[in-house]
């Protein structure tokens, strides 16, 4: 392959339309292309593959359409190059957008190819024929020609940047790793060792399979049994390779034995059935006669045994008779015998109750004990009415209790709930004054905050003020000192060329040869030349004391170039901080100021709990004040039942203790625990007066709006 001329247009970095042309650059045999970082060499390769190929370089990411190109220019590369004696013109116009020809706007622009050669016509003049307009026709007579792809052409001929340094200073293993990397060699180690993974897979396989082999016939040798002679052919483990037709030829000759064994024995199984049938049959005839002969004997065992037993039969049959005729006067002896029984208990119960009689009952007669007896019944009637009202006033005195009670518990819950209510005002106040406070802290912070980021930067601008000044001072002292080098310098090297120009003579007379002209005066004889001094310079003196006065010079003005930037970054710096007030004031003033930060974050804490007791403090007071509502209301519920249910005690009491007379009163219900008599129900403490209707308050209370006092008096 070689290359004649490559036309750009608008492509890469490459604005406008700029032509190479090879053939004037390799009129010498090679050159050299070189230029900064970013010139556009690696473009000209690219551009290069682009016209070949259609495609920039495979490891290059590379934008074609240049961004600084006029609209109307279109990105084309066209590359005149000569490929296995042929010399051809290839243009290509990549895919790009291109501006309307009517309207605005813009439009797509197909990718296009051309693919011309240089002919001579039968004038011999030469002229460009076109091949193809099609890219696949182009792609494939390029190819054919250079003998390469794409990929193959960037490895070998475009080799990427850097990559060829890199391979000749490396070690023999990086060499290997780079030459892999640039030929791509690596799918070769891929295949060798997905052969060796795949030959080591199936060495495991073989091996298993051998063994599944193995196990196999060693359980069919167990399972054959002696009958098919199982050791006969059968597979050894030491004979792998011809493991397994061996095995099958024994296993197949085993099957077919096997299977003439079986046919045999279904075929001695049928007869041996039918024989086993026939003799269940003349089996079962035995024993059906065997059964009959048993049942005969039996029977006839038991009618001897009968006519053995007729008398004694006779006998029972005769007492059975007497004893039929006993049965009919059984029941009357029987109540002959309850009735004596009856008649004594009787009198015995008569004797008993007669004891339990009071003295003037003892000594009377049925007649008089039955009058008294409904006279007592009437009395026990009248008491007996009365019970229920004795059962009534226990409860009643329970329920009195029980109101009681109820109603003290009432009365406490009522003066806490007035003594909550007048402490309510106090308590909110306090917590809005925290509230307050927290939030002035948090605003506190912010500007705290605001304030302390502005120090630390001051701080920062501050230190870096004092490095600068402290730099500053070095190169100010380094300065004079290169300043008072360049000035030596510059002093030794005019002394030193004075000296080489006053002593030029003897350092020409040094280059006179005998016989050869002078260079100054022609003269071929030298009959008297210039002796040089003992300490005469020489060129390379002049030389060195040049250089040495250039370093002077250079070191000077880099250190002259450092204090000027490092002036100005003081400055700046300074500038930040505020002006030159020392770090170490800054710092105490930081560490202030952090300190009243942290304890405006700590007061500024407390605005959420102080929220959210001030909220609960507002719902507790409602709730307080509808308790207190509900509590008064049921106090005078409370009240008015225990004053009615009192009365209705007393009217109880009277009537029972009139009923009595001077009786002690009857049992309670509970046998435990006697009811002691008393002339009274239990006289309850006085009540609290019920509380006065509230007017309704504002919560919460403000300078004007004050809760009023609790009214009612307290049990």
């Amino acid at each position: 392959m070689r290359l004649h001329t490559l036309h750009l247009q608008a492509f890469g970095p490459f604005a406008g339309t700029h032509t190479v042309d090879f053939d004037a650059l390799s009129a010498d045999g090679l050159f050299l292309l070189h230029g900064d970082t970013g010139a556009g060499k690696s473009t000209l390769f690219a551009a290069i593959c682009v016209a070949l190929y259609g495609e920039p370089p495979v490891d290059r990411n590379l934008k074609l359409r240049s961004d600084h190109a006029a609209p109307g220019l279109l990105t084309e590369v066209t590359l005149e190059v000569t490929l296995a004696g042929k010399r051809l013109k290839i243009r290509r116009i990549p895919a790009q957008t291109k501006r309307k020809v009517r309207g605005d706007g813009e439009t797509a622009q197909k990718a296009e190819t051309y693919l011309s050669e240089w002919s001579l016509d039968p004038a011999g003049q030469g002229r460009w024929e076109a091949l193809s307009r099609s890219h696949r026709e182009a792609a494939d007579e390029i190819k054919t020609l250079l003998g390469m792809s794409r990929q193959q052409f960037c490895q070998v001929v475009l080799l990427p940047q850097n990559e060829f340094t890199k391979f000749l200073r490396a070690s023999a293993s990086d060499r290997k790793d780079l030459l892999g990397k640039l030929f791509h060699t690596h799918r070769f180690g891929s295949v060798e060792n997905w052969l060796a993974a795949r030959k080591t897979t199936i060495a495991a396989q073989r091996d298993e399979a051998r063994t599944d082999v193995l196990c196999l016939a060693e359980r069919t040798q167990q399972q054959a049994g002696a009958a098919l002679e199982p050791e006969h052919g059968a597979p050894q483990p030491s004979d792998p390779a011809t493991l397994t037709a061996s095995a099958l030829t024994w296993a197949t000759a085993l099957h077919t034995k096997a299977a003439t064994l079986e046919k045999e024995a279904a075929t001695a199984a049928t007869h041996a059935e039918q024989e086993l049938a026939a003799f269940r049959d003349r089996e079962s005839a035995v024993r059906d006669l065997a059964a009959h002969q048993e049942a005969h004997r039996t029977t006839r065992k038991q009618l001897d045994t009968l006519e053995e037993q007729a008398e004694h039969h006779a006998d029972l049959d005769r007492q059975r008779q007497r004893a039929l005729q006993a049965h009919k006067v059984a029941p009357l002896l029987a109540a002959s015998t309850a009735t004596a029984a009856q008649h004594t208990r009787a009198q015995a119960d008569e004797h008993d109750a007669r004891t339990l009689l009071e003295p003037e009952h003892t000594t009377l007669d049925s007649t008089e004990l039955t009058t008294a007896a409904q006279h007592l019944r009437a009395t026990i009637g009248a008491l007996n009415a009365l019970l229920p009202d004795e059962a009534s006033l226990q409860r009643h005195e329970t329920d009195l209790q029980k109101l009681d009670s109820e109603r003290q518990q009432l009365a406490q819950d009522l003066t806490d709930a007035e003594a909550w209510l007048n402490d309510a005002p106090q308590r909110r106040k306090a917590l809005q004054t925290r509230l307050e406070t927290a939030r002035t802290a948090e605003e506190t912070s912010h500007r705290h905050t605001t304030a302390l980021a502005l120090l630390t930067d001051r701080i920062g601008a501050a230190k870096r003020r004092d490095s600068y000044t402290s730099k500053i001072a070095k190169v100010q002292q380094d300065l004079l000192t290169a300043q008072t080098a360049t000035k030596t310098a510059a002093q030794e090297h005019i002394s030193i060329r004075r000296r080489r120009t006053d002593g030029m003579a003897a350092e020409l007379a040094l280059q006179l040869t005998d016989g050869e002209p002078c260079a100054v005066c022609g003269s071929p004889t030298h009959p008297d030349p210039a002796a040089p001094h003992p300490d005469q310079p020489t060129a390379a003196d002049e030389q060195a004391a040049e250089t040495r006065h250039t370093t002077a010079q250079e070191t000077q003005q880099a250190l002259q170039d450092t204090l000027r930037e490092l002036t100005e970054q003081a400055a700046t710096a300074r500038g930040e901080a505020g002006g030159d007030i020392p770090l170490a004031d800054l710092t105490a003033e930081h560490t202030t100021l952090q300190q009243h930060l942290t304890q405006t974050l700590e007061a500024a804490a407390d605005t959420g709990p102080a929220t959210e007791e001030l909220h609960s403090l507002d719902q507790q007071h409602t709730r307080t004040q509808s308790d207190r509502t509900d509590t008064a209301t049921r106090l005078a519920a409370v009240d008015t039942s225990y004053d009615q249910l009192a009365a209705q005690a007393q009217d109880l009491d009277h009537k029972l203790t009139t009923a009595r007379g001077g009786a002690p009163p009857s049992p309670s219900a509970s046998p435990s625990s006697p009811r002691q008599p008393t002339a009274s129900p239990p006289q309850p403490t006085a009540p609290p007066s019920p509380p006065a209707p509230r007017q309704t308050t504002n919560w919460p209370p403000n300078e004007q709006n004050k809760p009023p006092a609790p009214q009612g008096s307290t049990p």
